[in-house]
């Protein structure tokens, strides 16, 4: 039997069967729901409040929401069963708009795309010249290109037509050899591109004039996965639950991507069907859902996928919305967990050329550790997971309207909050700085626990002490409270916190062990990712993310990750770097070390 569920946001109405699970009905209706626990119970993320539906709430609902939560009819959409037609009001969701930057450092990138105009005025056929017309264009085309060209029949069909009424002259627009449009004499047409990001939680792009080089747009949107999980692992494991996931994860990815382009091209006034070629990066298991590609193998020993090395392909092939005849170049990926957007960053901060001791940190779900030697690159991936970007933190959100942003608790409590509103909850660079005060001030010990007021001993605690308190054996630290909502944090936010900046922290240990490196030998210290552009240098090193080199050694770049994408788009030696990247970079599979298990539990601990 269905039943009618009214929608809100954005006001739908829906026939769902009774007896099916909320959260997996509305996902398959192409209604995103954040749920990045993989409908778990243990995200709190999916929370909306019923009107009929479901009026039962399930013990795990009863433990985790609040009595004003439970009273207004409010319900994780993982534990309802739809059972009665009614209306589900979703909480208002806001998109972190990563702020992605191009040009590292104000670097100029020389202009030698894969996409190019070549304009052409041809002999006319006639009785002593009677080559067909796609060969007259062709022996026309490879004189300037300087080797063999081709096209699609699409192109072909058309060809007679627009010679003849253009005076056999144009211009050919090509990707590499291949002949993709025509475009009549005198076009100003654009030649667009598309540098593609695809991270496990956040999807950015920036639209290029391949004609001048120049970024016209930038944009980015929440990954739509992250219904499907927060963090690779569980995404693989849903692609394997059942036939026919795999597809859907791909389809979801394909469509946030395509919302992208859209609203991409929208902001900067121009045609999506004149984007002729998308480079993209993203980690190993991004590019599998990406192509469709099985990827159960990744997660298990001795972590195997099923494609490394670049790719070059339709966009048609992926249904991504540019021209119908446009390509996708895949950049390569090193290792299983270290893919194409690490190969990115080492190409946009140069790591491969350096000569002295640099050491590179992409800070997101998944934390990639780059270290640069005389004797070449060393990378290693971390499971940081989803704590930086808000995920199995009770209060934690994305950095959005409402968000904390960052933390001082002296000489007062004070805190910054995206949109000078009340706060909702708290981003990761506002968690980073609130841990770091509270592990300053004594309100944490060095193994992260919450210390009660009896058991504050540090003078700088002050009046914060006062606002730790025990709830059912459990302790947390109230940031805000008012009448109508608080946020705090609690003592598994604070575990959460720890085993990201663990994982992080033994990567840089134990690939600087590896090389037979001190931190007095690393000259700069490069933090990568659009989180790791927004967190506290100081406190980054207070709480022992990072070793304590000098503040002055640490830099911000950026998502050089968008940067290495950029430069594969605009110029093809730097595509060629890429591939040479891939190929000689020397992994580390830190699970496979003896050292691993016992430098990352001291690397638990604050401030070592």
């Amino acid at each position: 039997m269905k039943v009618n569920v009214r929608i809100i946001p954005p006001d739908r109405e829906l026939k769902l069967k009774a007896g099916d699970n909320l959260r997996s009905a509305l996902i398959e209706t192409g209604i995103p729901l954040d749920s990045p626990c993989g409908g778990q119970g243990t995200c709190l993320k999916c929370k909306v409040q019923l009107s009929g539906v479901s009026q039962k709430h399930t013990e795990l609902e009863l433990e985790k929401l609040s009595r004003e939560e439970l009273d207004g009819g409010w319900h994780l959409a993982c534990q309802v069963k739809i059972e009665a037609a009614g209306e589900v009001r979703l909480p208002e969701v806001e998109i972190s708009r990563a702020k992605a930057s191009f040009g590292l450092l104000g670097e100029e990138i020389a202009l030698q795309p894969n996409v190019r105009g070549i304009s052409f005025k041809l002999s006319r056929p006639s009785l002593s010249d009677q080559r067909a017309d796609w060969n007259r264009l062709a022996a026309y085309l490879e004189k300037q290109i300087e080797g063999p060209v081709s096209t699609e029949l699409s192109l072909l069909r058309e060809l007679s037509a627009r010679l003849r009424e253009w005076h056999f002259s144009g211009e050919a627009v090509a990707v590499g050899s291949e002949v993709v449009a025509l475009d009549p004499p005198g076009s100003t047409g654009d030649r667009l591109g598309v540098a593609i990001d695809i991270g496990t939680t956040t999807l950015a792009a920036g639209l290029v004039d391949l004609g001048t080089g120049r970024v016209i747009a930038i944009d980015a949107e929440l990954n739509p996965q992250i219904a499907f999980g927060a963090d690779v692992v569980s995404r693989i494991m849903y692609a394997q639950e059942a036939p026919g996931n795999r597809t859907k994860l791909q389809r979801e990815l394909v469509r946030g991507l395509n919302q992208l382009l859209v609203r991409l091209c929208r902001s900067a006034r121009r045609e999506k069907d004149r984007i002729f070629e998308a480079t993209v990066v993203g980690n190993t298991t991004m590019l599998h859902t990406l192509l469709g590609l099985e990827a159960r193998n990744i997660a298990l020993a001795p972590y195997i996928g099923g494609l490394n090395q670049s790719l070059d392909l339709p966009a048609r092939e992926l249904d991504l919305q540019i021209h119908p005849r446009g390509k996708v170049h895949v950049l390569p990926s090193i290792a299983s967990f270290v893919g194409a957007d690490t190969v990115a960053v080492i190409l946009a901060a140069k790591l491969h050329r350096t000569r002295t001791p640099k050491l590179a940190i992409d800070i997101g779900t998944n934390g990639e550790v780059m270290l640069a030697t005389r004797k070449g690159v060393l990378t290693a991936s971390t499971a940081a997971g989803p704590a930086f970007e808000g995920g199995r933190i009770k209060y934690g959100m994305r950095a959005v309207r409402g968000a904390i942003s960052s933390f001082q608790a002296a000489p007062e409590l004070n805190y910054s909050v995206i949109g000078g509103v009340a706060p909702k909850g708290i981003c990761g660079s506002g968690l980073i700085d609130l841990v770091a005060e509270l592990y300053w001030t004594g309100i944490l010990d060095q193994k992260g626990r919450i210390l009660l007021p009896a058991e504050i001993s540090s003078r700088r605690a002050g009046k914060l002490a006062s606002r730790v308190r025990a709830r059912k054996q459990a302790r947390e630290f109230v940031i805000f409270s008012d009448e109508k909502r608080e946020v705090v944090l609690t003592q598994q936010d604070v575990r959460e916190l720890q085993l990201a900046k663990g994982a992080i922290r033994a990567g840089v240990e134990l690939l600087m062990k590896e090389a037979g490196v001190t931190s007095g030998d690393i000259q700069e210290v490069l933090l990568a990712g659009v989180f790791g552009n927004y967190i506290n240098r100081e406190r980054a090193v207070t709480l022992g993310l990072i070793p304590p080199f000098p503040l002055e050694k640490i830099h911000f770049i950026g998502n050089g990750a968008m940067d290495g994408a950029l430069k594969a788009l605009l110029n093809l030696e730097e595509r060629r770097q890429a591939e040479k990247i891939a190929a000689e970079a020397h992994h580390i599979e830190l699970s496979g070390r003896p050292d691993f298990e016992a430098t990352f539990l001291r690397c638990l601990s604050f401030g070592n």
